[in-house]
């Protein structure tokens, strides 16, 4: 029998069957026996324990009654839990904190706890979870991370020299929007100064400040946002940007959504070029970061570096948020086939997503990551579509939601609807490191729906900034072949054999592994390839 300590309390046999008791107090049995090495309990200390606050008959007669309910919930495993007049016992009963310690560290430096959500109405019993929810706590020491730091990185939002009335609201609006979604990115603790705020003297040494200004011109608000290093203020990205005040939906007007997702990608972005002290751990998002980095290169040794790196993250902390970047990393490698084992990788995506989700309550970014994966490489629109949509409605400024519901909608057939959703992450994600990603996206939509100098115009833009993509590349040789321009896919065929020597329009017509399924299932492939 296996015992779940750690975040929702759970008994189950070595079948897998759910044996957990449904009331608290037979569930806070297993845990006070689990607590011991020996699992024995005298009846008398559960009794105290449990029933404090009642003689000492009635506490017997109650502790029968849960004892009865845990041995029901056995089932044909009942004779595994032993009494006899003096005590109760488990011999047979594991935990999780004896099987994995170290994930178990791990969980609680995540934010899991001990018994969650245990309510037993015992002053006794509170004070033996308290004791022992302190004691567990010195395993999430830094150590459980294998060298990352698992602290939060200071953020100082600051909004100042606003104007007052509506202009104000929307500055301060902004900033918040901000905020929110920089947590779906990073561990940050956020920190706001002003009236009801800090004092940027309370502050912790070092961190970051992102700062909203703004004035009122014209009808509309003028915004500055700038992300600065604490405590140098030495700038690391500005922009501006224009909110008219007489739109319906104040959050979705003008630049809002854009300057929303560019300034969270820039605090994620800053996070990774944090410098460190001496033999300081290094952040866990800053490897996160890096590896991000290195994904969205298409470069096949630096996605293999990127691999590494959340490989190490994974092992140490087991964040869902790096195994949903991992799986993340094997849809982008399958695509750019820099792996021989496309089969490995669609497992090992599956995996890590679903290691990503075991957490309740997956963030926005887990789930569009998560969606994305589902999509693209399972066929499975209508998980994806879920996904992506949940992602939204939590989320609606994060672009990576509107690229997983592009991704969805246009595995689903729904090309027109796909296009919208790309163009939307595309203008979201503007002006970001990695807008490249979802113009490759409208490009693809595009081409299914036949509009090809759409398409092209597109894939053209992914290029431009990601000449290491081969995805667009695929698309620009087929594109301009039956355009016409001979000369220009030629260009492009022999960019793309420098990063992908084997490359022949043929193998993506013969080989139904090779990853250009919209290629293949349309007639431009084969137009393209009689007039070569």
């Amino acid at each position: 029998m296996r015992l779940q300590l750690i975040g929702t309390t759970e008994l189950r046999d070595s079948a897998g069957r759910d044996c957990t008791p449904r009331s608290a107090k037979a569930r806070a049995i297993l845990a006070l026996l689990a607590r011991v090495p020996e699992r024995r309990r005298t009846r008398r200390w559960l009794e105290s324990r449990l029933w404090s606050d009642r003689g000492a008959e009635q506490a017997s007669g109650s502790l029968r009654q849960a004892l009865m309910e845990i041995r029901r919930a056995l089932g044909p495993e009942a004779d595994l839990l032993s009494t006899d007049r003096e005590s109760v016992s488990f011999p047979a009963l594991r935990t999780d904190l004896d099987e994995d310690p170290t994930a178990a560290a791990r969980a609680l430096a995540q934010g899991r706890e001990f018994l969650e959500g245990l309510d037993v109405a015992d002053d006794e019993f509170e004070d033996w979870l308290r004791t022992e929810r302190q004691r567990l706590a010195g395993s999430t020491e830094r150590s459980a991370a294998g060298g990352f730091s698992l602290a939060p990185t200071p953020l100082l939002v600051s909004a100042r020299d606003l104007p007052a009335g509506a202009a104000g609201f929307v500055a301060l609006a902004l900033a918040d929007a901000i905020g929110q979604l920089v947590t779906e990115f990073a561990e940050v603790e956020i920190y706001t100064d002003g009236p009801d705020g800090v004092t940027e003297l309370s502050l912790p040494t070092r961190g970051l400040m992102l700062t909203v200004q703004g004035a009122l011109l014209g009808g509309a608000l003028q915004v500055l946002v700038t992300l600065a290093v604490r405590p140098a203020r030495q700038i690391l990205w500005s922009r501006r940007a224009v909110l008219p005040l007489e739109a319906a939906d104040l959050a979705q007007a003008g630049d809002f959504p854009q300057i929303v997702y560019q300034a969270a990608e820039a605090v994620f972005s800053a996070i990774a070029a944090l410098p460190r002290r001496g033999n300081e751990e290094v952040l866990v998002d800053a490897a996160i970061g890096q590896a991000v980095r290195d994904m969205f290169s298409f470069e096949a040794e630096r996605l293999r570096r990127a691999d590494r790196k959340l490989a190490e993250v994974t092992s140490a902390t087991g964040l869902p948020r790096a195994w949903a970047w991992r799986a993340y990393l094997r849809q982008i490698m399958a695509v750019e086939r820099t792996e021989p084992d496309w089969g490995r990788l669609r497992l090992e995506a599956d995996e890590f997503s679903r290691r990503s989700l075991e957490v309740p309550g997956a963030s926005p970014l887990i789930l569009a990551l998560g969606s994305q994966v589902r999509a693209m490489l399972d066929s499975d629109h209508d998980a994806g579509s879920a996904m992506a949509r949940e992602a939204l409605l939590q989320s609606p400024f994060n672009a990576f939601g509107h690229a997983a519901m592009s991704g969805a909608l246009l595995r689903a057939g729904r090309a027109e609807e796909a296009l919208a959703a790309a163009r939307q992450g595309s203008a979201v994600a503007g002006r970001s490191a990695f807008a490249f990603w979802w113009e490759a996206l409208a490009g693809l939509s595009a081409m299914q729906l036949g509009r090809l100098d759409e398409a092209a115009a597109h894939y053209q833009a992914a290029h431009i900034r990601a000449p290491n993509f081969r995805a667009p590349l695929r698309h620009l040789i087929v594109l301009n072949m039956v355009a016409g321009r001979t000369e220009k896919a030629e260009q492009l065929m022999a960019a793309l054999r420098r990063i992908e020597p084997d490359f022949t329009l043929a193998r993506v017509r013969e080989d139904r592994s090779y990853p250009a399924a919209t290629l293949r299932s349309g007639p431009l492939l084969l137009k393209a390839l009689s007039m070569m």
